[in-house]
């Protein structure tokens, strides 16, 4: 509300002061005096309906936009009576401001029509305060204009209301123009760095407001805008200051989208548990919000984090729940981007019909809109997606119309896509020259200098692919030396861009290629390095598939000293490295499926000194010649084989039927032998050395009988049995959720 309203001088003191209390964004005592100006009685109807306003701005500052829906339209029943245009006007437009929040286009077009309508038929004897309102009313028409991806319509009236609002000298208000520009740049141009500039001009008209609430908002849109460019560190900062001033003018709504956003940006850094409780807490406030739009905006995020983590199935049901809501809402651009992130979905999980069903239920939604950036996005989907059904002839139709498409965009990042989806169909023939002009296509798109991460990581998928063909057609070793450099720099723009999947899948390939050239260690670094970059990030099922293919490694390690002295042909190697398979996981980026695990059968753990000397070991098999074994040199040859393999940055070793598992905690080697696989066995003595590295007697005797040089028996620490039985023989410590 405009304080010219206020400049009655029958205008009631309360209602002026809480509008000083208001600008200050001092809402506590501003709320006080409302309640209190709202229980006593006598008010004149002029005064009643500007409280009614300041409890509508009071309602929006602290983002309870459904309150201010219901009393703006209680205000302006009330209001009509007064026959004052600008009150009635001004009820309109915080009232559409608030349906902004609700993103609800068409009864935001029809509330600021309705407000522009009554504004023209005022006579334009006060131009500062008609000037206002026009601005107000321009912004407004620029969130509708973005609600339905019309960009320059969008721009078109920010830029207008900006340049009213510079006449009036109004920060705060340009400082909200100047956000509206950036999302333009952000959301629908896709131009990070122009969005950024023009935040940090709406930060500074909002440094210079003195307003808090336009501060924070200018806090959160910088964080957002960082967390496109993943520079994450930034985008906390920033985040972490807007939050605290939400906080402090208890504004729910927009804590619980900061934290839905914070949550996107874990979940980039690859801290899975942190994103899934940072974005449940959002959730929880959404909730209690009630605005229902904020809560499908969760359920996306959730479905995101669970999808990364390789739940398909949790993520797609609440991408399902989300999908509801939207549909509920008639919020027609959110379906349409539910309806590609489910596709995808489905495309990780292989059900490639029902992949392509959601992207033409998506598409046809476009069509209707006439989005011809988002129509073209969803042809680059849809192409894809033929071509991995093998469904050629149909993605080569779509293709056509992309082109036509690319032909009118004229747009830099669309020509890109395009290109890359006619090298990837073009990649599928037979022919020579056909495959030649893909390989020319993919490695102009990773020279240009505007081809995004994704465009660059799909390139040098492909080029790998090409190229793996060709080694397989040639068995020229040759061509592995043009395949180490793009797969290094594959894994560094998957390093640098949190793309932790793709660049485990990275890590296998090479190890993989390195089994090519006889490389065994090599090989089986790689997938150690693997699995755990997998671990870390939270990536358990690729985790457990990294685990599995090193078992397999183990398993094969005679069959490799045979081909190696067969000299057996490139092409053999390959097919028993399952290379193409491991080419095809990383094009396709297909998530792992649920692991079928079993428990191992412990056989002994041992804890030896880093001098060789047995510090506690315990057997869990009853069988004599075993134990015969074990003591007639099997300690010897365990600690000499732990030495040998620590020095490699080896993990794992076989003993004919059983597998050894080592893990280096100074001053000591622990070790576990057991038989079957060996993803839950490690779980198990990561969590044995967590234990009593933790427990402080315990670990204490450890050492205590080291520097002794003297072996422990149970009795020596009666808490180390029950440990022992409830991890090894027990088995009550469940390591897969």
């Amino acid at each position: 509300m405009n304080e010219e309203l206020l400049a009655n001088k029958d205008t009631a003191k309360e209602l002026i002061l809480i509008k000083q209390l208001l600008s200050e964004c001092k809402l506590d005592q501003a709320d006080q005096l409302i309640k209190k100006f709202e229980e006593k009685e006598g008010h004149t109807l002029h005064d009643l309906v500007l409280g009614h306003l300041l409890n509508c701005e009071l309602l929006f500052l602290r983002g309870l936009h459904q309150d201010v829906v219901k009393l703006a339209d209680q205000a302006y029943k009330e209001s009509l009576k007064l026959g004052k245009i600008l009150i009635l006007v001004d009820i309109l437009l915080i009232k559409a401001h608030s349906l902004v929040y609700h993103k609800q286009s068409d009864n935001l077009l029809a509330t600021i029509k309705q407000g522009e309508e009554l504004l023209k038929s005022l006579p334009q004897e006060l131009p500062a305060e008609y000037k206002e309102r026009e601005a107000y009313i321009a912004y407004l028409k620029g969130w509708y204009y973005i609600f339905i991806d019309e960009a320059e319509q969008a721009l078109k009236n920010f830029e207008y209301s900006l340049e009213l609002r510079e006449e009036l000298y109004a920060k705060k208000e340009m400082a909200l123009s100047l956000i509206g520009i950036a999302w333009v740049f952000l959301f629908l141009k896709l131009d990070s760095e122009r969005a950024i500039k023009f935040s940090e001009k709406a930060m500074i008209a909002a440094e210079e407001s003195g307003n808090k609430w336009i501060l924070a908002n200018c806090l959160n849109n910088m964080a957002i805008e960082h967390i496109f460019k993943r520079e994450l560190d930034r985008a906390f900062i920033l985040a972490e200051q807007g939050m605290r001033i939400f906080n402090d003018l208890n504004n729910e709504f927009r804590k619980a989208l900061m934290l839905t956003n914070m949550g996107g940006a874990y979940l980039q850094r690859g801290e899975i548990d942190r994103a899934l409780k940072t974005v449940e807490l959002g959730m929880t406030i959404a909730k209690e919000s009630g605005i229902k739009w904020v809560i499908g905006f969760c359920f996306i995020s959730m479905a995101q984090i669970h999808i990364f983590k390789g739940d398909l199935d949790r993520g797609i049901m609440l991408y399902e729940q989300s999908l509801t809501i939207f549909n509920d809402l008639n919020i027609k651009r959110w379906v349409g981007n539910i309806l590609n992130n489910l596709g995808e979905a489905y495309r990780q999980k292989g059900e490639l019909d029902r992949a392509l069903e959601c992207l033409e239920q998506g598409l046809a939604l476009y069509d209707a809109s006439g989005n011809l950036k988002r129509i073209a996005s969803y042809y680059d989907y849809l192409i894809q997606i033929l071509i991995e059904r093998g469904d050629l002839e149909k993605a080569q139709k779509f293709l056509q119309r992309y082109e036509q498409l690319n032909t009118q965009l004229k747009d830099k990042h669309h020509n890109l896509i395009y290109q890359l989806d006619k090298a990837l169909l073009l990649k599928t023939s037979n022919r020579a020259r056909n495959r030649a002009k893909a390989e020319e296509i993919l490695n102009q798109i990773l020279e240009d200098e505007d081809s995004d991460f994704e465009l660059m990581l799909k390139a040098l998928t492909n080029l790998c692919e090409l190229l793996i063909t060709e080694l397989r057609m040639t068995n020229d070793l040759e061509v592995l030396e043009e395949i180490n450099p793009l797969i290094d720099r594959l894994s560094d723009i998957a390093e640098k861009t949190g793309s932790y999947s793709i660049l485990c899948e990275s890590y296998i390939f090479q190890a993989k290629l390195s089994l090519l050239t006889f490389n065994i260690k090599k090989a089986q670094q790689f997938l150690i390095k693997s699995q755990e970059l997998a671990e870390r990030f939270g990536l358990k099922l690729l985790a457990i598939k990294i685990s599995e293919e090193h078992d397999e490694l183990l398993k094969q390690l005679t069959l490799w000293e045979n081909l190696k002295d067969s000299n057996s042909s490139l092409k053999e190697r390959m097919e028993f490295a399952q290379l193409n398979d491991q080419m095809e996981n990383m094009i396709r980026q297909r998530v792992s499926e649920q692991p079928n695990l079993s428990d191992e059968d412990p056989v002994l753990l041992l804890v030896v000194s880093e001098g060789g000397i047995p510090i506690f070991s315990q057997l869990f098999v009853k069988d004599q010649s075993f134990e015969e074994h074990l003591f007639g040199g099997f300690f010897t040859a365990i600690n000499s084989f732990i030495k040998e393999k620590f020095s490699e940055r080896l993990d794992r070793a076989t003993f004919g039927e059983h597998t050894l598992l080592m893990s280096s905690v100074s001053p000591f080697f622990m070790c576990y032998v057991f038989k079957g696989q060996s993803y839950q066995a490690q779980q198990r003595i990561r969590y044995f050395i967590d234990k009593i590295q933790n427990d402080e007697e315990i670990w204490q005797k450890f050492k205590k009988f080291y520097q002794l040089n003297q072996e422990i028996q149970l009795k020596d620490i009666p808490s180390l049995e029950p440990l022992i039985t409830k991890i090894f023989i027990d088995k009550s410590v469940t390591f897969i959720t």
